[in-house]
């Protein structure tokens, strides 16, 4: 149980803290998984709903979406990846308008797409 909260606490306190977020949107932290990916590793997912990414209405760019990625990793995955229980070889983070289920396409969405490995601390940018 306390392995439960220290991951909670790790991983929602961040988002609370929105006026931190580069592009300045609200963010609600939806999901957070992991899977085992191809060779035996395992990759943590973290997705968040952001509004602001919208088509219609939204106040959030591409350009902008990147870095609030990027800070996310940073201020999420990293801190994560710290917690013995919740190691991870890679990194998903997704922003999108709307819920939409893992694996599951919907033209109506906005999403945007970050992959990570976290090497010293830090997170490099990986190309799908």
């Amino acid at each position: 149980m306390i392995r439960v909260a220290a991951l909670f606490l790790a991983v929602a306190t961040p988002v609370v803290a929105q006026e931190t977020i580069p592009s300045g949107q609200a963010l609600v932290l939806w999901e957070v998984m992991w899977e085992r990916i191809e060779g035996g590793g395992t990759q943590a997912v973290l997705r968040f709903i952001a509004p602001g990414v919208a088509r219609e209405g939204g106040t959030v760019g591409p350009e902008a979406a990147l870095t609030d990625l990027d800070w996310l990793c940073a201020t999420h995955a990293v801190p994560l990846s710290r917690l013995p229980a919740a190691r991870a070889d890679s990194v998903v983070i997704t922003m999108m308008d709307r819920p939409v289920p893992r694996g599951v396409t919907d033209p109506d969405a906005t999403q945007y797409f970050g992959l990570y490995t976290i090497e010293n601390g830090e997170c490099s940018p990986e190309d799908y």
